[in-house]
């Protein structure tokens, strides 16, 4: 991984800001019915009655996240793999992601490797093709950065990116804001769904109030900006299911602009950050 300094605070006074996005990993068909029904305690009853009955894939949680998202007057971005582990690729999320740039959401890359500039262009283009225009944003999957991953994605004309976190047990200072690498723009990643229920050890009644409350003292230490992760797999499961109740708390919240990948980017480029 690449020695990252930290974040630079240059934006404009009295700017709060939370980029909201979300990671699609698994394929279309989701994970199975065996691997669902392992797990049977993370879900409601009804939801597995549907599994059972109507093979239906409660990982498949993008259209949930944006009827939540809609009916709270936001947008945010979601990051697609290019090629997923049964081999399928992000066309057969064609029509989703058709859905997604429609209604004003942004798409990113959602890559499996950085490793070289070859791999990056690749699924670059997978991703573009679906989208129908060049994307400009990108998160590595699993958080995996190679030693030459900001360079190889500035080569590949990708113009921010969201791979990195400093620390998973925590809520620390250096995830939040953006720093300037190999000519990409990053955005820390400051709150996981994964990391507060795991290594933060939260749960669904307390997750929320841990998140505003360290919102509130970041913001009033004078970070101005700040990255949430929620993965659209977790929307239906105990504990992701509090994302519903975050959204509408964090969108009633005046003091905070919630905003897409790219619309933080071109904040930043105002700055006159290149």
């Amino acid at each position: 991984m690449e020695n990252l300094k930290a974040p630079l605070p240059l934006l404009p006074d009295e700017t709060h800001v939370l980029i909201v996005t979300h990671d699609v990993d698994w394929p279309l068909k989701g994970p199975g019915t065996s691997h669902i029904l392992d797990r049977r305690a993370r879900f409601d009853p009804e939801v597995i009655r549907k599994v059972e009955e109507e093979g239906f894939n409660p990982y498949f949680g993008v259209p949930t996240l944006m009827e939540i998202e809609e009916h709270f007057g936001i947008r945010s971005t979601f990051f697609f793999r290019p090629r997923y582990d049964d081999e399928s690729t992000a066309d057969e999320y064609r029509d989703t992601i058709k859905s997604l740039v429609k209604g004003g959401w942004e798409v990113g890359l959602h890559a499996n490797s950085t490793s070289s500039i070859e791999e990056v262009v690749r699924e670059k283009e997978i991703i573009d093709k679906v989208v129908g225009k060049s994307i400009v944003g990108s998160r590595v999957h699993f958080l995996k950065i190679s030693p030459n991953t900001f360079l190889n994605l500035a080569a590949a004309k990708i113009k921010y990116d969201s791979s990195v976190t400093f620390d998973k047990e925590k809520i620390d200072p250096r995830n939040s804001g953006f720093m300037l690498k190999s000519g990409v723009i990053v955005f820390p990643i400051t709150y996981m769904d994964a990391y507060l229920f795991s290594y933060m050890g939260l749960n669904e009644k307390t997750v929320n109030k841990f998140i505003l409350k360290t919102m509130k003292e970041l913001f009033a230490s004078g970070i101005q900006l700040l990255t949430l992760l929620w993965h659209d797999n977790s929307i239906m499961m105990e504990g992701g299911r509090a994302y519903s109740d975050l959204i509408k708390k964090l969108a009633s919240n005046s003091d905070i602009t919630i905003l897409k990948g790219i619309e933080a980017y071109e904040m930043v480029q105002k700055q006159g950050i290149h």
